[in-house]
């Protein structure tokens, strides 16, 4: 049987797909809870922001994009007429 040998350059392909497909699995949370509470900005942001650091820095920069935008996307928002004017709020 003949031993199996990576290249330095298979390693980096290797980990820089994987690394992406934790960012997604990261990604996944702020997008669904961000479309689920009617959010897409902060939903979109989230998931693409968390793709992109999973291909940088793996879990390192995923997971907190991931759980910053999740919690800015159960923050209930406020409407700007009710900022305006108090008398109109609901």
């Amino acid at each position: 049987m003949e031993d199996l040998r990576f290249t330095f350059n298979d390693l980096v392909i290797f980990f820089g797909i994987l690394n992406t497909l934790l960012g997604v699995l990261f990604g996944l949370f702020p997008l669904v809870v961000g479309l689920k509470n009617a959010n897409k900005k902060y939903a979109v942001i989230g998931f693409v922001g968390s793709v992109v650091g999973g291909f940088l820095l793996s879990i390192f920069l995923s997971f907190p994009i991931a759980l910053v935008f999740t919690i800015l996307s159960l923050r209930k928002t406020t409407s700007l007429v009710s900022e305006a004017d108090p008398s109109l709020s609901v």
